[in-house]
Order: C-alpha cells, then structure tokens, then sequence
C-alpha cells in the first residue's frame, strides 16, 4: 500500500493541499466547515502528519536534549525517566547524551542546539570551559551545575542536605565523622555538601576529616579508595558520603572489616534514588526531590522556549529519609 499523503487528504476533502496545511499547523483563517472536512478525511484516510516537514514549516523541533555524565548513574537515569515523562506531556521526545565527563563529547551534544537541531536543552553535567557556553543563545537549563549568570540552574538545596547529615551523625552519638566527597575544586552547588558539613563539625567542636573521590573516577578506583579508609590508620566513627554510590561501598567494607552498622559505624549518604533505596533499604540517606527536579527543568526550559521570563536559580528542599 501506498504512503497516505497531504495530497490525498486535499483529494477526499474536496479542498486544496494548503487548506489541509493550514488546518494541520492551525495556521491563517480555518472555517469550521473547513476544519471539519479536512479532519474527517485524516481520520478515514489514517493519515499521519510528517513531524520533521511540520518542523521546518513552524521552525520548532518538538525535541529536547539532556546532557548528563552517565546515564549508568542512578540519580542521572531516574531524573532522564522523568524528564522524558514531563516534556511528552507537551508533546516533547528527548534525545539523552552521556557526556562521560569528557569535554569533546559535551561539545559535540551542544552542536545540536547550536545548529537547531532541538529546541532546548537540559544540562546535567558539565566539562568546557564558562566562555563555550557564553557562545550559545539557544535556551538552556542546568540541573546541579552553575554555568553563567544566564542560564537558570535548579538544584536542591544541597547545603541543608549536609547540616541535616552531620546534624543527624552528631545526635546518634558520632564525634568522629569522615567526610567523603567529589573533587572540592570544582565549583559545582554539591560543594555546598561539604561545606555544611565544615560549618556543623566546627559548631560541635569537631575535627573535620575530609577524602575527596572525584566524581569521574572509575567505580573499582572509587571503592579502591573507599577501602583504603577502613584500612588507614584514621579513627572513624561516622561517615557522610555525598553520594549513595559512595555510602553503599562505605556499607560493603564496613561489612568486611567486621564493623557493624548502626551499632559500631553510622553511615548517611546522599541522593536518595529508587533503586539505591531498594538495593540498600536500611541506608539512611538526604533524599533529593529528583521528580521535582525534573518538573521544574523541563517547567523552566519550556518557558524558555515560548521566550518568557524566568529566574536564575531555583532551590528544592530535601529531607533525611529515616
């Protein structure tokens, strides 16, 4: 059987293929006599409208790209899950890049906003330099990474998740509390995690003990490090992990040297995703709205992309879990 075209929805209508054009893009003037005849015909003939001819025709894509590290990520792959789900409730398909913190990759995935192949992008991660971004005007939002002063960020509020932690270490009996977190040079609002947690031991009278395990690391090296606390000479009786990646490899050692959890080691992470949950169901962990998240990304990108106002910064509560 032959494709069903534009024109053979004019022919059964009785009307010309640049009526059929302006019912289908609601385009011009369009009787109801009109609009009838023509949406009859599609609906005998099953016809499907091209999306991609309609997007050059109404100079939009219809389409969204979301740049994250690693889908591989729990807090990552469950923020895309509802990224895709909010933005087709608009009538959005998402294209996901895993940037696999490399800056070539990251370039690559911008082109497509560059050269209009999207109409927004959402990004999750973040490698090139300030300036490379300063050259895109297309309508972007960042999730957890400041870009520019230009680019609206939503983020959660990260400094409260790490008071509660510490806060929560501290009032089960802890004084000596290991802080493991991503790289402090990098300027990213998870730092703020950390810095709770400087403010919180300071305001006890405690000494801080702080190993830092970059984010990009491979996961054997991160657990190689995570390791080698539970074989160093550091006394510990605490442990805040700013991811529940890295608190559930704090959880495996811990097991192997004999230390028990609650009773001998306290550990807390933080991200709080579904499946970290269902895999480590007694990790107390600070849970981070990743639902809202993604509604107020995708909330955020679409007023964008419809050219209206929005702010720089959005910050969502989160909680301790236990």
């Amino acid at each position: 059987m032959s494709k069903i075209t534009i024109k053979n929805v004019a022919e059964k209508a009785g009307v010309s293929v640049t009526s059929v054009s302006r019912v289908l893009n609601n385009r011009g003037y369009i009787s109801d006599d009109l609009r009838s005849k023509v949406m009859e015909a599609i609906d005998e003939l099953n016809y499907t409208p091209n999306e991609i001819a309609r997007s050059f025709y109404k100079s939009e894509t219809k389409s969204v790209a979301l740049i994250v590290p690693t889908i591989h990520n729990p807090f990552f792959s469950e923020l895309a899950f509802y990224i895709e789900r909010e933005l087709s409730k608009d009538g959005y398909h998402l294209y996901i890049g895993n940037s696999l913190n490399d800056s070539v990759n990251e370039r690559e995935y911008l082109k497509m906003l560059k050269e209009q192949r999207v109409d927004g992008m959402i990004v999750g991660s973040h490698n090139i330099e300030m300036e490379e971004y300063d050259k895109i005007t297309g309508n972007i939002v960042s999730v957890e990474r400041k870009i520019n002063d230009e680019i609206p960020m939503i983020e959660s509020d990260n400094y409260l998740g790490g008071k509660l932690a510490t806060e929560k270490l501290i009032q089960q009996g802890c004084r000596k509390i290991i802080c493991i977190s991503g790289s402090q040079t990098i300027d990213s609002p998870a730092s703020n995690r950390v810095i709770a947690y400087s403010d919180v031991m300071q305001k006890n009278n405690l000494k801080e003990q702080i190993v830092e395990i970059p984010f990009a690391e491979r996961a054997d090296e991160k657990h190689r490090r995570v390791k080698e606390i539970f074989t160093s000479k550091i006394d510990f009786d605490g442990i805040f992990a700013d991811d529940d990646i890295l608190a559930s490899y704090a959880i495996n050692e811990a097991e192997k040297f004999n230390r028990k959890i609650p009773e001998d080691l306290k550990i807390i992470g933080f991200d709080g995703t579904n499946l970290m949950q269902d895999l480590f169901p007694n990790l107390v962990t600070v849970v981070q709205p990743i639902e809202k998240i993604a509604q107020k990304s995708v909330e955020v990108l679409l007023q964008l992309i419809k050219h209206e106002q929005v702010e720089s910064l959005y910050t969502l509560p989160v909680k301790l879990n236990k």
